[in-house]
């Protein structure tokens, strides 16, 4: 028994399947448009992955050579006790040359990398402005390894010396070659 659909049943039919069929449409467009801007933001990662692999590739012989002398200078040491030693005493021993006092040393644990070995040290230092800053320009050598982690400079506002004077808070890390 069946009958035939009147036209408001018609037309009541007929929307429903369009509402249907734009809400079906909508959610399938929502999802491709979410994937290609998935889609596309993996593929400008990539190309910027792709630029600096390229930038690299082009710098390679500059770090094969830069490798070399890094293999045949870094020093090694027996101990990193030993070696955490050295660092404080000859900073110690630089600071009485200069006239620079210190207010505190403070070692810290040794990192080892399979690239590296580290051992630092966080020295807090008071005097002269220009003597600590020639100080801490003399630092900057590549051939003694050491490395200037964290640096704090701020003027001594209670000083009485007529030289403006700072107070510097600086850790000092020397690198070696691993244990083999």
């Amino acid at each position: 028994m069946s009958r035939t659909l009147s036209t408001r049943e018609k037309r009541l039919l007929g929307g429903c399947i369009a509402v249907v069929l734009i809400a079906g449409t909508t959610i399938l467009l929502t999802e491709f448009l979410d994937r290609s801007a998935a889609v596309e933001k993996q593929i400008a990662a990539l190309s910027a992955e792709k630029q600096d692999n390229d930038t690299w590739l082009q710098d390679r012989a500059f770090q094969a050579k830069r490798q070399r002398w890094l293999d045949a200078s870094l020093p090694t040491t027996e101990s990193v006790g030993r070696a955490q030693g050295l660092l404080v005493d000859e900073v110690q021993n630089q600071m009485l040359d200069l006239g620079i006092a210190i207010i505190k040393t403070t070692p810290n644990l040794a990192v080892t990398t399979p690239q590296y070995q580290e051992v630092s040290a966080t020295f807090e230092l008071r005097g002269e402005t220009t003597k600590v800053l020639t100080w801490l320009a003399f630092l900057q050598s590549p051939e003694k390894f050491t490395v200037v982690k964290t640096l704090n400079l701020d003027p001594d506002s209670r000083a009485k010396e007529k030289t403006p004077q700072v107070v510097c808070k600086v850790t000092l890390a020397r690198w070696f070659k691993p244990q083999a």
